[in-house]
């Protein structure tokens, strides 16, 4: 197949023959999608493993993001499912166990990584920001809450040093944060250089 596509790209037309012809590739793929295949006992050990082992990462250090959860394995599962089938198998082998795994990994790796932490964080993959974000946007809400108890706003500088004196924020990295919760529509600026929670 990829001989196929790259010659398709240098040529600029698509070669007189196929590597494999379209109607055997047809049926092959429609026997395939019958095949049910099961875990053996090697390959479900081998994903309990892995995900019990990533758990046990998460509750080791104190409010340290997720790095699996249970539709994680879910998804282990259906990868090693898929390999196994594409093999024509009614069985899935710890090496297609092992093959999910490696692709969760390196998923993990490019993608999952909180930068501010270097901990694998499946809340970047979920819901797009890390949890080390998650919890300094919750700290900038309350401030925001608490400062604008009287008036209804708070003045971006007073919470702005707020943050960095109760909890070494920095100013760059919490107008960052302000930024995003302005496009987020979480708050606004109700007058310039004042804040208001929606």
């Amino acid at each position: 197949m990829s001989t196929h596509i790259l010659e398709i790209h240098m040529r600029g037309t698509a070669p007189t023959e196929t590597p494999i012809p379209s109607d055997l590739f047809r049926r092959y793929i429609s026997y395939a999608k019958n095949i049910r295949p099961v875990l053996s006992k090697e390959a479900l050990e081998r994903l309990r493993a892995f995900y019990l082992e990533m758990r046990a990462v998460t509750e080791s250090i104190e409010g340290s993001p997720i790095a699996i959860t249970a539709r994680q394995l879910e998804s282990l599962v259906r990868l090693a499912e898929a390999r196994a089938r594409i093999a024509l198998r009614t069985e899935i082998t710890v090496e297609d166990a092992e093959a999910a795994i490696m692709i969760m990994n390196k998923s993990l790796e490019e993608v999952g990584i909180d930068l501010s932490t270097q901990m694998r964080d499946i809340d970047i993959i979920m819901v797009g920001k890390p949890k080390s974000m998650q919890d300094k946007m919750r700290i900038l809400l309350n401030e925001i809450v608490d400062l604008s108890k009287e008036t209804g706003m708070v003045d971006r500088k007073l919470l702005l040093e707020t943050l960095m004196s109760k909890y070494k924020i920095p100013a760059e990295e919490s107008q960052k944060l302000i930024g995003r919760l302005i496009r987020d529509g979480t708050i606004y600026e109700r007058k310039p250089g004042f804040l208001s929670k929606v």
